[in-house]
C-alpha cells in the first residue's frame, strides 16, 4: 500500500506527514526517491518534527500525509483536523489517510485501546467528497506478503467466514487518496 501512497505524492514539491511518529515513511519515501521538502508533524516527543501542531503550520502543501492518526481523535476533534489538514493543500494537492477499517472485525490481541473513533468506508468517502475533493479508497488487509501454505489456508477460511457468513471486511484497514480540484 506504501507504494500507492508514494505514486500519490511523489510529484508534491512540499509534504507532511502529519502524526509522523517514528520518522519511517520519511526515511522509506526519502529512499524511494522523493525529492521534495518533507516537513513532520506529530504531538509526541520521539523525534525532530517541523511542527507540534497543525496550528503551526502556515503554508501550504502539494501532498498531505496522514496514517493511523485519525482513530486516536473523538470524531469532531477528527473532523474539524481532516478539514484543516484539506485547507493546508495547494490547489490540486493530494490528501492520503489511513485509518482501521470499522466494518472489520479485529483480532482481539490486536486492539489498541487509545483507538478512540473508527471509520466505515462510506463515511469517510462522504465526507471527503462533501468537502470538495475527488476520492480514491482502498482496503488494506495487513498481512505477511509472503505466509506459508498453511497461513494461507488459515487466512483465506478467515475471510471467508468473515466475509460471506458475518458480512464484515477482511481488511484491517482503509485508505483515502483525495484530490482537491486544480
Amino acid at each position: 500500500m506504501e507504494q500507492v501512497y508514494f505514486d500519490a505524492i511523489r510529484s508534491s514539491s512540499g509534504l507532511l506527514d502529519v502524526g509522523a511518529g517514528d520518522l519511517r515513511i520519511m526515511r522509506k519515501f526519502q529512499r524511494a526517491g522523493f525529492l521534495g521538502e518533507y516537513h513532520t508533524q506529530d504531538v509526541g516527543t520521539e523525534g525532530a518534527y517541523t511542527y507540534r501542531d497543525l496550528g503551526e503550520v502556515s503554508r501550504r502543501y502539494g501532498a498531505i500525509l496522514c496514517l493511523d492518526v485519525l482513530e486516536h481523535l473523538k470524531l469532531q476533534e477528527c473532523l474539524g483536523m481532516v478539514r484543516r489538514m484539506i485547507s493546508l493543500l495547494e490547489p490540486g494537492g493530494t490528501l492520503v489517510l489511513q485509518t482501521p477499517n470499522a466494518a472489520t472485525i479485529p483480532d482481539p490481541r490486536s486492539w489498541d485501546m487509545t483507538h478512540l473513533h473508527i471509520y466505515n468506508a462510506g463515511d469517510l468517502w462522504a465526507y471527503l467528497k462533501c468537502e470538495g475533493l475527488e476520492v480514491d479508497l482502498y482496503r488494506v488487509a495487513l498481512r505477511d506478503e509472503r505466509p506459508g501454505p498453511l497461513v494461507e489456508a488459515r487466512l483465506r477460511i478467515t475471510d471467508y467466514v468473515k466475509l460471506k457468513i458475518l458480512g464484515c471486511d477482511f481488511a484491517n484497514n482503509i485508505a483515502a487518496v483525495a484530490r482537491t480540484p486544480s
